[in-house]
């Protein structure tokens, strides 16, 4: 991991605005692999000039075209199905969960769905009819997949003319596939986000095997927070907190911290923001993370105090803070 010793080096959280090119690697996904992989290839490129262009140091291919949904699941894990949505089962585990806020400040929401919080004008985007879960034991497929990911994303490095040292590679936590993926098998939580663990655990391997110094994403160490209601006593909410620390780590466990960059944030959604929970509260269990940097959002009026932490805990030596410096919402109270 590169470390900056005569000035502070720049990076980002990874997910950049899509290349010039989307439209056609969109429309290509499900046509000839090859034709697609060059229009991605050439999308990095673009990706890795316009991060070059704006100095910054450390870089990622853009994740346009990196997938969540239902070809994520079926490419990687057995024991995952499309099941019917039903009214207590809808097609997001946080359908039926909305943000605490939302009760609060309806005004505010039912004004900015109005204004945009709705698809473009002529644009139908239908229900979705079924969603996916876990119904029996999770067993990794994933080698083939990730592989081809890691190796279309170093030849579009290289086309780019760029030095991979330079470059990080995203992989979500289990505890942020866990917000998309119904357990409809593991009878405990523990269990569920340990079998998680053990998937992504040859994910993790994979990338840094392949040179990439890993980002594991983990919005939902701060964001889950502010949705069961009634709302979890801190200490409900750090035991929630510390178990999916524990499975993280039980995935890290054959890599080097050096290898490793932590990031979570307060969630990409325009909201106020009033029920994400203060830094102080899980910012010890955060620094558990087996990651040689912490990558956390900071440029948000809601956490502009957040800095004061640092006067009672202590960055443990050699491990490195990022702190995001530039935000994209303006909702937050």
């Amino acid at each position: 991991m590169k470390r900056g010793t005569d000035r502070i080096l720049t990076t980002h959280a990874g997910r950049l605005p899509d290349p010039s090119n989307m439209g056609e690697v969109v429309m290509a996904r499900t046509g000839d692999q090859g034709k697609y992989d060059e229009l991605v290839k050439a999308g990095i490129v673009e990706m890795v000039g316009k991060q070059v262009e704006l100095k910054n140091d450390i870089l990622s291919d853009g994740e346009f075209w990196k997938t969540r949904g239902q070809g994520y699941f079926d490419s990687r894990l057995t024991g995952v199905e499309l099941v019917p949505v039903t009214g207590d089962k809808p097609a997001w585990l946080l359908a039926n969960q909305p943000e605490r806020c939302m009760l609060e400040f309806k005004d505010f929401f039912a004004m900015y769905d109005a204004l945009g919080n709705t698809p473009m004008p002529g644009v139908i985007i239908p229900p979705a009819t079924h969603r996916h879960a876990i119904t029996g034991p999770l067993k990794y497929r994933g080698q083939g997949t990730i592989k081809h990911e890691i190796e279309v994303s170093k030849e579009g490095i290289a086309a780019a003319g760029a030095d991979l040292e330079d470059f990080f590679f995203p992989v979500l936590s289990p505890g942020w596939i866990s917000h998309f993926l119904w357990n409809d098998y593991y009878q405990t939580d523990e269990e569920y986000f340990y079998a998680i663990a053990d998937f992504v655990k040859g994910e993790y391997e994979a990338v840094v095997e392949a040179g990439f110094v890993l980002q594991i994403d983990d919005p939902s160490m701060v964001t889950r927070y502010g949705y069961p209601n009634p709302s979890l006593s801190v200490e409900e909410y750090r035991k929630h907190a510390e178990m999916r620390v524990e499975a993280l780590n039980h995935a890290l466990s054959n890599i080097s911290e050096d290898k490793i960059r932590f990031h979570t944030c307060w969630g990409s959604q325009r909201s106020p923001h009033t029920t994400d929970p203060p830094l102080r509260h899980v910012i010890d269990l955060i620094l558990k993370v087996n990651a040689g940097a912490i990558s956390l959002e900071t440029a948000d009026a809601r956490h502009q105090l957040d800095w004061k932490i640092w006067e009672e805990f202590i960055l443990p030596d050699g491990k490195i803070f990022i702190p995001g410096v530039v935000a994209h919402k303006t909702t937050t109270v």
